[in-house]
């Protein structure tokens, strides 16, 4: 089979299956370990399919990550509330991790007037908004710029956020589950969340309510890494019953 069939092929699979392993494409396209991943990565590099841990997935598949214009859109009065509450809990001289999302970019935009604020992010769009303020040190982590969203990921983000220890982390999540913790779309950002988490004397979950009810199946960490989470009011009572059983702040805002 030549590589234009082979790649063509996989694309009809996983289209088909909506998610498949790499260990399916190998038997069923007679291929070695290194090839599969070979050719997932190519195609998830065109968009034709979407990478995940041990396999790849649909472009088309409803699961997939919204875009970040939509991201933006949606549920933005409680972001801005959110964001807002949050901006309440950053002291003058510290210094703090903004994570890569959109909420969290409604609170990049409060921090114009805190003094001496060091701030370390993977985030093109929050980076572009701090570093005009004269009072904020900015600190860009490298990496791969991940299309689409303009923020960085992989080895070299990883590798320097691994020597980085802040006051506190303002984290953001595409899903949350009680019982399964924090869950990602995608594996890209995995990592550099997990060293988000580890950077952070205290880590606050920023996330309108929504992602109490959105499906994702890339597990981040249980939720006892969270010291606080700053949501919108319209979360249901029992959400806030069962993370404040966990020893979790709520902050409904």
């Amino acid at each position: 089979m030549l590589k234009a069939e082979r790649l063509q092929a996989i694309v009809d699979i996983t289209n088909k299956e909506k998610i498949v392993t790499s260990e399916e494409l190998m038997r069923q396209l007679n291929i070695s370990k290194a090839t599969a991943r070979r050719d997932i990565e190519e195609l998830s590099s065109q968009g034709l399919i979407q990478k995940t841990r041990g396999g790849a997935m649909s472009a088309n598949h409803a699961s997939l990550e919204p875009s970040f214009v939509k991201k933006k859109e949606s549920n933005a009065d409680e972001k801005a509330r959110i964001a807002k509450a949050a901006r309440e809990h950053i002291c003058p001289g510290e210094k703090i991790i903004l994570d890569s999302g959109t909420t969290v970019l409604e609170l990049a935009k409060l921090v114009n007037d805190i003094p001496d604020l060091t701030v370390v992010t993977n985030d093109l769009h929050i980076a572009s908004e701090v570093s005009i303020f004269p009072n904020v040190t900015l600190l860009m982590v490298g990496g791969v710029v991940r299309k689409g969203f303009n923020s960085t990921y992989g080895y070299f983000a990883e590798k320097m956020l691994g020597s980085i220890s802040v006051n506190k982390t303002f984290l953001s999540i595409d899903a949350v589950d009680v019982e399964h913790g924090l869950l990602s779309y995608i594996t890209d950002d995995t990592n550099i969340k997990k060293q988000y988490i580890k950077s952070g004397k205290e880590v606050i979950l920023l996330c309108d309510h929504t992602k109490f009810r959105a499906s994702a199946f890339i597990n981040i960490s249980q939720l006892d890494c969270i010291n606080r989470i700053i949501v919108g009011r319209e979360l249901d009572v029992e959400y806030v019953d069962r993370l404040e059983s966990l020893g979790i702040e709520v902050e409904l805002v």
